[in-house]
């Protein structure tokens, strides 16, 4: 985000990870390291004391470098006003992306719809998207659930995006929360997930 407004995630580390972009080494092996733990005690909690050694299986170790590798690419193609924060330790998967982009909209431009920032209109849904209205204590809130059938691939693709809209004197700012999977089973936790991070996500003037 460009001008005088500036934004933060203030999160508890414990379930979210703010993903930055050109991610250092030190950072991403610390996460690969942090997921497999994670991972490895889950696996071990269903197995039993027992079971294989989850925390030396070399797949495991193979497919947490991975998502934190495809974490990161995603974080570094993000442009302007926009960021990854993942949720972690969810059910056995690794970190969970969600998009956050805010936008203002000075005093005298148009800001977009909301609705339509959301997602609730277009695609291909599999049924009428599930729109609501949300009270929220400091600006006008949308959630948009939508289920799509990919164009190519024929799968069916979840998402929702979680908008916020603030008025001030002399802008609008809107906060938009926007996550996609086939991974069904993710669904209802992440509708709850997104609205603990929109209310972590704190925009502010630079200047203030």
């Amino acid at each position: 985000m460009t001008g005088p407004w500036s934004w933060s995630v203030e999160v508890d580390p414990g379930r979210w990870l703010v993903v930055p972009q050109e991610a250092p080494a030190p950072w991403v092996a610390a996460v690969v390291a942090a997921t497999r733990e994670t991972i490895a005690a889950f696996v071990t909690e269903q197995t039993g004391p027992e079971g294989p050694d989850a925390l030396g299986s070399p797949e495991i170790t193979r497919m947490c470098e991975e998502a934190v590798a495809n974490l990161c690419a995603f974080a570094d193609g993000v442009g302007p006003g926009g960021g990854v924060v993942a949720a972690v330790g969810l059910l056995d998967r690794t970190p969970v992306p969600v998009l956050v982009a805010v936008d203002v909209a000075e005093d005298g431009a148009e800001p977009a719809d909301l609705l339509a920032l959301c997602g609730a209109s277009g695609g291909s849904p599999v049924e009428d998207p599930r729109v609501e209205h949300l009270d929220l204590p400091d600006g006008d809130g949308v959630r948009v659930v939508r289920l799509d059938v990919g164009e190519r691939s024929g799968d069916v693709w979840a998402s929702v995006a979680l908008g916020r809209r603030v008025e001030h004197p002399d802008a609008v700012i809107d906060t938009l929360l926007v996550w996609r999977t086939t991974d069904l089973v993710l669904l209802p936790a992440m509708v709850e997930l997104l609205d603990e991070l929109l209310a972590a996500v704190h925009v502010a003037r630079s200047d203030a």
